[in-house]
């Protein structure tokens, strides 16, 4: 098999620039490097038409799986209106009494998305290191500053990217099914939890939790011979009531990107592990 690398790296103490070449390695260099996320496969193009897409689907031998490169078990919260946050010697401090993050070691080692403060722009950082009721902390780099304001005084309610990845051409075909397939959790107030899968740029499916704190999820398009993505999403074997149909090109380099948002104060989800899967 070949790959086609995402990162510039290092073979055999040559350093290999990413320039879209497809590349034949060792197949043990080549597991490597798709494992940690610096490289993808490159599969035989998947034909249109049922008897030649299954035959296609038997030379591949199994589903086309992506990882998403540097993802991190990762918090998203809303936390409460008028939370402050401070940093000493690299260690951020947020207070925001009644956040409504559940206490304790379980999201320590979790990354965190932080809304944003004068001193701090907004973005993933960590790992989070302790929870209590009204604390959070988490490591970020920089200089030290005192106690300001965090996201304007209010709650986060934003779309927040979580995790992208670049879906190769041979794999963007009429047929192919694009899921996106995790296990995710969150708090069990009625804010609503969502999850939303985008390809370039456009949102083709939306799933939301609301009081259910945790579940396997799976997110799905159905790539089109008109160009078009229709999709849905659900948990399990529980589907979405809405479908949407977006413009995707078939035969070009597609990104699949996930974002999450929660509705009200106090609301947090959280996402244990992600993949896409192209069948």
């Amino acid at each position: 098999m070949s790959i086609r690398l995402l990162q510039a790296v290092f073979l055999s103490g040559v350093h290999t620039a990413v320039d879209g070449a497809t590349l034949s390695l060792d197949g043990a260099i080549e597991a490597d490097l798709v494992s940690q996320g610096k490289a993808v496969w490159v599969l035989p193009p998947r034909a249109t038409g049922d008897s030649v897409h299954d035959a296609a689907h038997a030379t591949i031998g199994a589903p086309y799986s992506l990882r998403f490169p540097g993802f991190v078990r990762s918090l998203l919260a809303s936390l409460v209106a008028s939370a402050t946050a401070s940093r000493t010697s690299n260690v951020v401090t947020v207070v925001a009494t009644a956040h409504g993050i559940t206490p304790g070691a379980y999201f320590v080692g979790f990354n965190f998305f932080y809304p944003g403060s004068p001193s701090l722009a907004a973005g993933w950082y960590g790992p989070i290191i302790s929870i209590d009721s009204a604390n959070i902390t988490f490591t970020a780099v920089g200089a030290n500053f005192g106690s300001e304001s965090v996201n304007g005084g209010a709650i986060y309610t934003s779309l927040t990217d979580v995790a992208s990845v670049v879906i190769p051409a041979t794999q963007v075909v009429a047929d192919a099914n694009i899921s996106v397939i995790g296990y995710r959790g969150g708090d069990t107030s009625s804010a609503t939890k969502s999850m939303r899968m985008y390809l370039n740029g456009l949102n083709v499916n939306t799933n939301g939790l609301t009081t259910t704190p945790f579940v396997r999820f799976q997110a799905t398009a159905v790539l089109l011979d008109s160009g078009k993505a229709a999709g849905h999403g659900g948990f399990d074997n529980l589907s979405s009531v809405t479908e949407y149909m977006q413009s995707v090109p078939i035969g070009a380099d597609t990104t699949l990107l996930v974002k999450a948002s929660v509705s009200a104060a106090s609301g947090f989800v959280y996402v244990l592990s992600i993949r896409a899967l192209i069948t």
